[in-house]
């Protein structure tokens, strides 16, 4: 055997033996040092970057892989925009209002001070709408322009009627005394929601009757005449759900008579001043295919005269009774698509009678008798009014009036301290992020995943852009895939999400937006609502139950969003 010793040092070996028959052959062509193994360093090297590369190169892949394919391999859903199609309805600019309650009149307005500011500011970032005063004791309320005194009854009642809303439950007179509306209280209120960008809708009295049974106007001319006086500027509205009159006061008011009312009701406008009076109704409630009662009587309100005198038909709408609200209904599509089947049964009758009219959902929550404690001002609460929104605003709707700003369990503003519950939240973004013109779409999404388009708000300022906003009740993300958004510069722009999940459990009293709590500064004011900005891909994903808007960008103006109403 024959040693070679390398003239260059090597790392590692020094020296390889070899057979002396095998050194005659390598001889020649021998350039570099041999390395234990049988490698030549080159080799090596060689070797080290053709598998640096590949793993490069292969990590590269798997990434991509990771976040163009694997959300396709996920159940993707499908919402496709039909962006050359004019818009399917345009809803009023006063679309999403409020109710005030008559039941907090009686109560002498305790703790609502008119005069806070926190509470002024949140009221004010709900605005513009309607502030309907009306309910269960609006049908109580007498009118006394020179009572000091804030009247509470000794044992006031909920929201929406308390225990009377329940159909198990007769009430009477004695159940629902009258109550005093002061000159000085209606003037604070009036000023409160017009410093607030509200026009009030106020709820006349209709059960002061003369013995012929017709309605004893008196008392409402004071209230008109002073309002005139003041120059205050109303829409006017009389009785409340007046097809439930028999089980809430024991007395009856038939559609026809009501007609009637009304009429004198316009008249009496006119003739204090309100040259064009606005006026809204009838209100009934439970328009249902088991409750035929509730359909005649809104049949015969119509044609005997209703339709010539209203400037809007409402109706009240509630999904469940709040005493026995269960969580599960809170995300039960079945329950969601009540409103559906109710909305195209009351289309159909008023599309047979009096074509043209703008229909109002007058007074609607969740859950009626106050609302669902536990439930209708948690987290989990915030899918079926943003559904409610949604549904209402596709199928024509001209106006949804939320039940309630403050008071019961259903409130927009809880207790004392005047706190936002997270459906106010909804409501906020609702208004920044969501115009009027409601654009077509197809879906292909399941039940627990329900979705919108409109174009966006003006006020949000990102221009032309459409709002696409919905929720996902699946415990697993949903992943949107978007069509017919596409532009020129498709890849370049950005989509403003607004995430909205809750803080903690579904039953918790906050909620958070893109991952951090919602709160307003001290005196009422909002926040920096910031967007999380996303890559506009051809998908969205939605985390499992939250609500999201998202607002995306597109080159053009869609033709859905060129039409405006004044």
């Amino acid at each position: 055997m024959t040693i070679i010793k390398h003239s260059t040092p090597l790392k590692g070996p020094q020296y390889v033996s070899i057979e002396n028959e095998e050194l005659n052959n390598m001889a020649t062509t021998l350039r570099r040092p041999i390395l234990a193994g049988g490698q030549t360093e080159f080799q090596k090297c060689k070797k080290f970057v053709t598998m640096t590369l590949g793993f490069v190169i292969g990590f590269s892949i798997c990434a991509w892989l990771t976040m163009n394919v694997y959300p396709l391999r996920k159940t993707v859903h499908v919402l496709y925009l039909q962006s050359n199609e004019p818009a399917t309805y345009i809803t009023n600019s006063k679309f999403l209002s409020i109710g005030l309650d008559s039941s907090l009149i009686a109560d002498g307005f305790k703790n609502f001070d008119m005069q806070n500011i926190r509470l002024k500011n949140m009221i004010g970032n709900l605005g513009p709408g309607y502030l309907r005063v009306g309910g269960t004791l609006a049908d109580r309320l007498r009118f006394d322009p020179k009572n000091k005194a804030r009247t509470k009854l000794k044992y006031p009642l909920m929201q929406d009627g308390g225990l009377c809303s329940f159909e198990d439950f007769q009430c009477g007179p004695a159940i629902q005394p009258n109550f005093t509306l002061s000159g000085e209280e209606w003037l604070e209120l009036y000023n409160l929601a017009s410093g607030t960008a509200f026009e009030i809708v106020f709820d006349l009295n209709v059960l002061i009757r003369f013995d012929n049974g017709t309605w004893n106007y008196t008392n409402a001319k004071e209230l008109i005449d002073f309002s005139f006086k003041n120059k205050m500027k109303l829409s006017w509205e009389l009785g409340n759900e007046p097809n439930s009159f028999k089980h809430v006061f024991n007395y009856t008011v038939d559609a026809n008579q009501l007609a009637e009312d009304y009429g004198i009701l316009k008249e009496l406008l006119q003739n204090a001043g309100y040259l064009v009076p606005f006026l809204v109704g009838p209100s009934i409630t439970h328009p249902r295919p088991e409750n035929k009662e509730s359909m005649e009587y809104l049949r015969n309100f119509l044609s005997n005269g209703g339709k010539n005198v209203v400037n809007a038909i409402t109706w009240h709408q509630y999904y469940f009774n709040g005493r026995t609200a269960t969580i599960d209904q809170f995300v039960d599509p079945d329950i969601f698509n009540l409103l559906i089947a109710e909305t195209n049964l009351l289309e159909g009758i008023v599309s047979r009678v009096s074509s043209g009219i703008p229909i109002w959902l007058g007074e609607t929550a969740a859950a009626y008798g106050g609302g669902a404690p536990g439930y209708n001002n948690r987290y989990i609460g915030t899918f079926i009014w943003l559904d409610k929104l949604g549904v209402a605003a596709k199928m024509g709707l001209d106006v949804v009036v939320r039940q309630s700003i403050f008071k019961g369990f259903y409130a927009l503003i809880n207790g004392k301290d005047y706190q936002p519950t997270p459906d106010y939240w909804i409501s906020v973004l609702y208004k920044l992020l969501v115009g009027p013109q409601v654009l077509p779409y197809h879906a292909t999404i399941p039940p627990q995943v329900r979705l919108y388009c409109h174009c966006t708000n003006k006020a949000f300022q990102i221009y032309p852009s459409v709002t696409v906003y919905g929720m996902n009740m699946k415990s697993t993300e949903a992943v949107i895939r978007l069509e017919g958004f596409a532009s020129p510069y498709y890849t370049t722009y950005n989509i403003y999400a607004f995430i909205l999940t809750s803080h903690g459990t579904l039953l918790s009293k906050d909620i958070d937006l893109n991952d951090k709590k919602l709160e307003l500064n001290e005196e009422g004011t909002l926040p920096m609502l910031k967007p999380q900005l996303l890559r506009h891909e051809d998908h969205v994903v939605m985390p499992p139950f939250s609500t999201a808007f998202f607002v995306i960008p597109t080159q053009e103006v869609l033709t859905g969003c060129k039409s405006w109403r004044d």
